[in-house]
């Protein structure tokens, strides 16, 4: 299952990079746990509230995707944020850690982490 986790999460990030949120949202189980730093989230509509609400923030912004670590049906991504706020012209410049989880395909969890160490230990050792 590794390999397939750690291409849904690609194609995830594919999609967002598109701006293309019906693909991104339709990678995502009905019953999603979403847990960005912001706030915890269930199910799809809580998925696309929150993308909505950060994305608002933001007149412009970009995530990259650095690296991966796969752990069969979980997988830890390194991501780059830069964003300038809309109304307050805010920069940001940081990395997340966005720890997923990923059944029969679909995301069913995403808990994100601004320590890479405590992202670490949540993901467990190597089996």
């Amino acid at each position: 299952m590794s390999k397939e986790s750690l291409e849904v999460i690609r194609s995830l990030f594919a999609a967002v990079e598109e701006d293309d949120f019906a693909a991104a949202l339709a990678l995502f189980d009905p019953e999603v746990e979403w847990s960005p730093a912001e706030g915890d989230f269930h199910g799809i509509e809580g998925v696309g509230a929150a993308f909505i609400e950060w994305l608002e923030a933001w007149d412009e912004h970009h995530i990259e995707p650095e690296a991966f670590l796969d752990r069969g049906d979980q997988v830890l991504a390194t991501i780059h944020v830069t964003a300038r706020g809309g109304h307050s012209g805010m920069v940001i410049d940081q990395r997340f850690f966005q720890l997923y989880t990923v059944r029969e395909g679909k995301v069913s969890r995403m808990v994100e982490y601004v320590d890479r160490d405590r992202a670490v230990r949540a993901l467990g050792p190597p089996t």
